[in-house]
């Protein structure tokens, strides 16, 4: 039955993904025998297409071995993805089905755009994602061009097969049902301003808000409250697409220090670990259910991590410049290769990692290595010539076993490996690797590029260069770079990178202009303090908001140019510093260079003592008999206070003291406290609401 299926699928496959390319979604076609209703069997191993041997090779996950391939002319760069019964070679600007069975190509169609995609293969699928087009291409029944509605993030599948994806700065986390045709809805809310990725924990969806570090389990239509996952992670950080037993692995990626963080989500509160990754260009993470798999690109390593942050393997990986990409297998196991398709490498279940052999499978297409007739029967109208096949296995061991062939004579070169482009001020530096030469040394290399804007352009450069810069870009543009290698024979074909935009210079942005204090300095006690500034350069980032503190008065966020504090004490020095925060294209907030002001505490009240006019109240006939007077001021205004008197005799003089209210303007005059007692010194106090005391000058009586 399953054999039956395949054969009448084989005759209509790109009706349906012609359909799709055009952007209709398209019903199974009438006729063709479903597959079996109940069954989806478990696709085993791994399909990749090698652009530098044109060829399609199949690698059996558990003996590390290429166990078919068939020659297929494509894309330099392309990938391949799978269903039970075909699969797909996805390049920038062609998708061509193949059967894999019969091992026959099928038609191509174009996709949506020749952005590189995102490969997911999951029950439902293939599909192609399209994040920065905002377009899910659905390669299986039912083939489907579903737009999402602008960018989003890398979805992520759960097993019921159903796909979730985030709208990129809208806020909402979308799903796609695993027949469906069209968006089943986004009825999750996330913070719009928040950077996030999703994942997948104990098989159901859940986001990570970058900007709290929290992880949000998403339970029906709803954004659970989140927990704390205990580490501060940066807009840059990357989880896998799911858990590996429970631990959650993120790739925290900065400029001088990257870690592997495992976060265990069933304790509570959460427990990590984390690994020191040091510097380095890094992709993945990808988790089984025991292990972490990750590339790094510029030292050169496939390195395998258990679940309790333990090494488990180290390989190396050939191609430094291009993006590896990490497959993570049907079959539990994770599949490595580089840009071209050059090198693969098969992540075990344990974490040991092994190195596929190309070459031999290469050699000999049929999988029999001392064939004298290896090239398939009635496959001669299959895409490459004599000559082609000559250049494909140059270089390759020659069977001992056959008779040793003429010399190949030289012929275009190959296409330069591990093209990319890094984004600059106006410019681009575009790097790859050499091509192959196909027996003649390469004299140049062709640099071109197309923008979004319709701009284009081309350099040549030496034939020992692996690199140059592209000037006279225009900023916010999105362009694509081409590589070609060119010797005596002619120009061979190019590679391409994926889009990249030149922007200016990104940096925090500078202090905010003209932050000014204002308040009544005649309030008392307390009075509202209102800050106002301008905005300041931004320094190519976009502004967030503003992050105001204040001494002793906690801080607050604010998106305007103004902030009130609310009855700050007169007595209280207060400084406020504001700063602004910006997002960066890629995400990342940045804090710019506070601006600083002084709320200036009022000046302490003043008491002013002297000796005022004789009496003979209270003190009878003794000498020198008089009032104290008492001048109060700057205090607050009609505010009581208690005056008390206090000498320096230690005879025990006490007085209670006197209540006096102040005026409108914080002042009183007082003539209280008769006294007697010649040669002594005395003066009086008062003490504030707060308890501060506040003592008069003395006077010797």
């Amino acid at each position: 039955m399953i054999r039956k299926h395949a054969a009448a699928r084989a005759s209509q496959p790109f009706v349906l993904l012609a359909v799709v390319c055009a952007a209709v979604v398209v019903a199974v076609v009438g006729g063709v025998t479903p597959p079996l209703s109940a069954a989806r069997f478990a696709n085993t191993g791994h399909w990749m297409y090698n652009s530098v041997l044109g060829m399609v090779f199949h690698v059996d996950g558990a003996t590390a071995n290429v166990d078919a391939g068939f020659p297929m002319d494509a894309e330099v760069g392309s990938q391949v993805l799978q269903s039970d019964t075909s699969g797909w070679v996805v390049g920038p600007n062609r998708i061509t089905e193949f059967d894999k069975e019969s091992q026959s190509q099928q038609q191509s169609a174009k996709p949506p755009s020749d952005e590189i995609p995102v490969g997911i293969e999951v029950v439902g699928g293939p599909y192609a994602v399209y994040r920065d087009t905002g377009r899910i291409v659905r390669l299986g029944d039912p083939a489907a061009s579903i737009p999402t509605g602008g960018p989003i993030g890398t979805p992520v599948a759960t097993p019921d097969g159903t796909l979730w994806f985030h709208r990129t700065g809208k806020g909402q986390i979308c799903r796609l049902a695993k027949d469906g045709i069209e968006v089943s809805g986004c009825p999750v809310a996330a913070p719009p301003d928040h950077a996030g990725a999703l994942t997948v924990v104990d098989g159901r969806p859940a986001f990570i808000d970058l900007f709290t570090s929290r992880l949000h389990t998403i339970d029906g239509d709803t954004l659970g409250e989140g927990v704390e996952l205990g580490v501060a992670l940066s807009p840059n950080s990357r989880p896998a697409a799911q858990d590996a037993d429970g631990r959650l692995a993120i790739l925290d990626q900065g400029s001088t220090q990257s870690s592997l963080i495992l976060v265990d989500t069933r304790t509570s509160p959460v427990e990590s670990v984390t690994v020191a990754l040091g510097t380095g260009d890094y992709d993945g993470p990808v988790s089984t259910r025991e292990v972490v798999t990750l590339v790094d690109r510029r030292n050169g390593t496939v390195l395998t991590y258990g679940v309790d942050g333990r090494r488990k393997d180290e390989k190396p990986f050939r191609d430094k410049a291009g993006e590896s990409r990490l497959v993570l297998g049907e079959d539990e196991r994770v599949y490595v290769e580089d840009s071209t398709g050059t090198q693969v490498l098969v992540v075990a279940e344990d974490g040991s990692v092994t190195d596929v052999d190309l070459t031999r499978r290469a050699a000999t297409p049929t999988g029999k290595p001392d064939s004298p007739s290896a090239e398939q029967p009635g496959r001669a109208g299959d895409p490459g010539d004599e000559s082609r096949r000559a250049q494909r296995s140059a270089g390759l061991p020659t069977p001992t076993t056959r008779a040793q062939p003429p010399p190949v004579p030289p012929s275009r070169p190959g296409a330069p490996v591990g093209v990319a482009a890094r984004p600059g001020d106006g410019s681009a530096d575009v790097t790859w690797g050499a091509a192959p030469d196909n027996r003649a040394p390469i004299t140049s290399y062709v640099v071109s590029w197309r923008g979004s804007n319709g701009q284009t352009g081309s350099v040549p450069v030496g034939g020992g260069a692996g690199g140059h810069r592209v000037s006279g870009l225009t900023n916010g543009v999105s362009y694509t770079f081409t590589v070609a290698a060119t010797n005596q024979v002619g120009t061979g074909p190019g590679a391409s990178t994926g889009p990249v935009t030149p922007n200016a210079p990104v940096s925090p942005a500078a202090a905010p202009v003209n932050l000014r204090p204002s308040y009544d300095v005649s309030a008392r006690p307390a009075r509202d303090v209102t800050l106002t500034w301008a905005q300041p350069a931004l320094n190519g980032g976009t502004l967030v908001h503003y992050e105001v503190t204040a001494t002793g008065l906690g801080t607050q966020q604010v998106t305007g140019t103004q902030v009130v504090y609310r009855q700050v004490r007169a007595s209280q020095a207060v400084t406020f510093t504001v700063a602004a925060v910006t997002r960066a294209p890629n995400g990342q907030l940045l804090t710019g260079a506070p601006a600083s002001a002084t709320h200036e505490p009022a000046p302490l009240p003043r008491l002013t003592l002297s000796k005022g006019a004789p009496t003979e109240e209270s003190c009878g006939e003794k000498p020198d008999c008089a009032w104290m007077h008492v001048v109060l001021t700057g205090f607050d205004p009609r505010t009581a206070y208690l005056v008390k008197p206090y000498n320096n005799a230690g005879d025990g003089y006490t007085n209670p003291g006197h209540t006096v209210t102040t005026d409108a303007n914080g002042n009183e005059t007082i003539d209280q406290f008769a006294y007697t007692g010649p040669g002594e010194t005395v003066w009086v106090e008062v003490v504030l609401p707060d308890g501060t005391p506040i003592r008069s000058n003395t006077v010797v009586w």
